[in-house]
């Protein structure tokens, strides 16, 4: 996916709670699995301002956040499975993301007109994975808190497929 087709992506999708999520989740595997050049471009563009380097890029505080996404799950071959997870893989399709699947927030989820505190659920995971973030002046969500969502996801055994 190139930057104009991400930022077409956001435009539609960034204005609710899921779409944000979904977009991150895209920029991750842009960045990671597709060594994408514009990928954490991509990535800064579902993130506040000021926590973007001043080329748009995700600042120093997004480096563990970084690190844990970019890993490898056991039995796949590209990083970003964790990323994955969220999109449609799970172990018994090698974590295969899909651009085009639903995020779905959970019930439990507290969302508000302004900051919401959502749950994910991962193909790859028994819990859910809760997300925080806050609508913008111009009617975006942006992530600040998404630490769960990086956690590890159940790696891919031989007898699982």
């Amino acid at each position: 996916m190139n930057y104009d087709e991400f930022k077409k992506l956001w435009d539609k999708e960034g204005k609710t709670e899921a779409g944000a999520i979904k977009c991150l989740l895209i920029a991750v595997l842009e960045t990671f699995k597709e060594s994408n050049p514009d990928g954490k471009k991509m990535w800064g563009m579902v993130l506040p301002k000021d926590q973007l380097t001043p080329n748009g890029e995700p600042g120093t505080q997004h480096k563990t956040a970084m690190s844990q996404f970019e890993k490898t799950v056991q039995g796949t071959d590209f990083k970003g499975g964790i990323a994955a997870s969220y999109l449609g893989g799970t172990p018994a399709n090698k974590y295969k993301p899909n651009y085009k699947a639903t995020i779905t927030l959970l019930p439990s989820s507290k969302r508000g007109d302004k900051e919401s505190k959502v749950f994910v659920q991962s193909g790859g995971k028994d819990s859910p994975s809760p997300v925080q973030l806050r609508k913008n002046d111009e009617g975006y969500w942006k992530i600040f808190e998404y630490s769960s969502l990086y956690t590890g996801v159940k790696p891919i055994k031989s007898g699982d497929f």
